[in-house]
C-alpha cells in the first residue's frame, strides 16, 4: 500500500512515469467498471480516459490513494449516467435502469469487484511466466488437459505448476484472503 501512496505523491509532483504506471493499472479497471453501465466499448474507453485525465488535471488536490480511487469511480459512474440520460432510450427503461444503477449497494459492489480484480490481477502478474500462463488459461475456463495441450507440456506438469501458483497467490493475497473469500 505504501508504494501506491508514493505513486500518488509522485503524480502530485507531476511525474509522468508515475502517472503512466497508475494509468496502466486503472485504465482497464475503469473500462470494465464503465461497461457495467454502458454497452459501447468505445464509450467505456472514453469515460475511463477522461476520468484519468481529470485526475491528472486535479492531481494537486489529492494526497491519498483512497481519495483518488473514490474520485475515479465517482467520475466514471457519473459520466456513464450522463451518457445514459442523453441516450435515445425509452423513458421507462431509462428510469428503471438509472434507479438500479444508482443504488448505493450496487455502486459499492462494483467498486469492490474492481478492486478485487486489480488485487488478483497484480498477484497473477507477479507469478513466473509459465505459472502466469497456466493461471490465465484456468481463469478462461480451460481444464488441465486443455492447458497442457495449449502449452505443449504434460498434464502432471500443469497440475504441479498450478498447485505451486495457487500457493504463491494465496501467500501474496493472504492479507486480503478473508475479503476474497467473502466476495
Amino acid at each position: 500500500m505504501e508504494m501506491k501512496q508514493n505513486i500518488v505523491s509522485d503524480i502530485k509532483r507531476g511525474s509522468l512515469p508515475a502517472f503512466k504506471e497508475f494509468f496502466d493499472d486503472y485504465y482497464i479497471m475503469l473500462c470494465v467498471f464503465a461497461a457495467r453501465y454502458l454497452k459501447d466499448d468505445e464509450q467505456c474507453k472514453d469515460v475511463a480516459q477522461e476520468a484519468l485525465a481529470g485526475y491528472w488535471e486535479r492531481r494537486e488536490d489529492f494526497d491519498d490513494i483512497y481519495k483518488v480511487k473514490g474520485y475515479l469511480y465517482t467520475v466514471t459512474r457519473n459520466s456513464c449516467l450522463n451518457i445514459l440520460r442523453h441516450a435515445k432510450v425509452s423513458q421507462d427503461y431509462q428510469k428503471n435502469y438509472e434507479d438500479e444503477l444508482e443504488s448505493e449497494s450496487a455502486f459499492e459492489d462494483h467498486v469492490i469487484e474492481q478492486e478485487t480484480y486489480l488485487l488478483v490481477q497484480n498477484a497473477v502478474d507477479k507469478l513466473p511466466p509459465q505459472m502466469r500462463r497456466i493461471i490465465r488459461y484456468s481463469l478462461e475456463g480451460l481444464n488441465n488437459p486443455q492447458i497442457a495441450k495449449e502449452m505443449g507440456i504434460g498434464e502432471g506438469t500443469v497440475k504441479s505448476l498450478k498447485q505451486t501458483a495457487y500457493r504463491k497467490l494465496k501467500d501474496q493475497l493472504k492479507e486480503y484472503f478473508y475479503l476474497l473469500l467473502f466476495l
